[in-house]
């Protein structure tokens, strides 16, 4: 769920953690998923041992072998009308307002880093990690831990459902119970990302994930998926576009091949940051276009199966 709301500055997490600069521009958030640079609250059972790498690599197949079968493939989604429509729905529409937006994305390269506020680090890195490298791949973005974490414009907070008023107040500036209320209601999980003015670049985000809450709805990987990918810039939810992970109703918990165009098209070169729906439709149909003509779609599902964390499943 990618939220649309003001990033709030974000203050320090832990001892000795400084948080990257403040927020301050124009903010849109999810409507509604080598070591890495992080700040870690102590945990007991966050360790390096060799055992507890092999108890995660563990926990992650066990994870993600019993999430729900992908969903059946259907065919609507292959034309270039279909795709045009689905890009402008997800790309410039909101679930949370009704005026149409500009296109928004990422024009530098992405620092990350976690911040563990919750056990088992290592499985939340290497599915993070896993998904990083997979979306670097679709769209060409560079995609890596920052070198310092005051350097990090993305962030992943892997908190605690008890952390979560904090966190709200810490990360979005959320200060009303109605605000909170309405997450618990709608959501697990939920991401955020800031654009400078007027010109659809995005600059920062944060992904905050309870990690209690997510597993205990069988949710963890989803939110990763779906989080780290609407934050490149695909922020709607719509029933109309499947199968996808961009669809409430789905049961769809990795990237299709629909997904993977979605991606594809917005880090298109000819798509530019801050184009509003009449610049940007004609370039999408002949984009659209060649995918048709180029056997764009059967390529799209090789690529959603062969990489990130669908790839993991036995």
């Amino acid at each position: 769920m990618v939220r649309g709301l003001r990033l709030a500055p974000a203050a320090g997490v832990a001892k000795r953690c400084t948080a990257p600069d403040t927020f301050p521009e124009d903010s849109q958030g999810p409507a509604s998923r080598s070591s890495l640079p992080s700040c870690a609250c102590p945990s007991p059972d966050v360790r390096g041992s060799s055992a507890r790498r092999f108890s995660c690599l563990a926990a992650l197949i066990f994870l993600l072998g019993t999430l729900p079968a992908r969903a059946a493939d259907t065919a609507h989604w292959k034309s270039a009308d279909y795709l045009v429509d689905a890009f402008v729905d997800i790309a410039l529409g909101s679930e949370y307002a009704t005026k149409r937006r500009q296109v928004r994305k990422w024009t530098t390269p992405i620092s990350y880093a976690l911040i563990h506020q919750a056990g088992d680090a290592a499985l939340h890195e290497r599915l993070i990690r896993t998904h990083f490298a997979h979306l670097a791949g679709l769209t060409g973005l560079g995609i890596a831990p920052a070198a310092r974490f005051d350097a990090a414009n993305f962030l992943i907070v892997l908190t605690s459902e008890s952390r979560l008023k904090d966190d709200f107040q810490r990360y979005f500036g959320w200060n009303s119970a109605a605000e909170r209320d309405k997450f618990f209601r709608d959501a697990v999980c939920l991401g955020n990302f800031a654009t400078s003015r007027r010109t659809g670049r995005i600059t920062r985000a944060v992904v905050i994930i309870p990690v209690d809450r997510a597993r205990a709805r069988g949710k963890l990987p989803a939110c990763v998926v779906e989080e780290l990918t609407q934050v490149l810039g695909l922020p709607n939810d719509s029933d109309k576009v499947y199968p996808s992970i961009f669809n409430d109703h789905s049961t769809d918990v990795f990237l299709t091949g629909l997904d993977v165009l979605l991606l594809r098209m917005l880090y298109d070169p000819r798509v530019l940051h801050g184009m509003d729906e009449a610049a940007l439709r004609p370039v999408l149909r002949i984009i659209a276009a060649e995918i048709a003509r180029g056997g764009g779609f059967e390529q799209a599902e090789q690529a959603a199966l062969a990489g990130g964390l669908s790839a993991l499943v036995p």
